[in-house]
């Protein structure tokens, strides 16, 4: 049994020394050669930017998914088998739709419409994990004992 000798180097990364003071290689790598661009002078006569009326059509958009995510985290027979089962895949996929579309449409929307959204979209994350967590195997199963014949 050889051991090999290895270097071990301790790196100190903390913000703040001993007295509570920045360390001095921090404060240097927190200084930014480029000033940041001064936004542009706003105008006090400038309208406010305009606030997108509620569209029924998205609305009716987000009731249809919500209705498909509630039918695939419901137990449904399936066609093929007859077997009854929850759609964890197919609700996973949906509320990817609905995330991808909240970040998308991000100030874009009326009130009413991201009100919308953003409670449709927790609301079915809240119950797709506990259906996941319900569904998730609880430890190793012990095998059964061997029977004596």
């Amino acid at each position: 049994m050889s051991e090999n000798p290895r270097d071990i180097k301790v790196v100190d990364r903390r913000l703040f020394t001993s007295d509570g003071e920045i360390r001095e290689e921090v404060a240097a790598s927190m200084v930014d050669p480029t000033p940041a661009p001064e936004p542009p002078p706003k105008e006090a006569d400038a309208p406010p930017e305009p606030v997108s009326p509620t569209n029924p059509a998205f609305l009716r958009l987000l009731d249809i998914l919500a209705q498909t995510a509630s039918f695939s985290l419901q137990e449904f027979a399936d066609p093929a088998t007859g077997r009854r089962q929850v759609d964890l895949v197919g609700a996973r996929q949906i509320i990817d739709s609905l995330l991808a579309l909240r970040e998308k449409t991000h100030g874009r929307l009326s009130f009413e419409e991201a009100d919308a959204l953003e409670g449709l979209a927790s609301e079915l994350q809240l119950v797709y994990s506990r259906l996941l967590a319900q569904s998730a195997p609880k430890g190793p199963a012990t095998p059964p004992a061997a029977r004596r014949g």
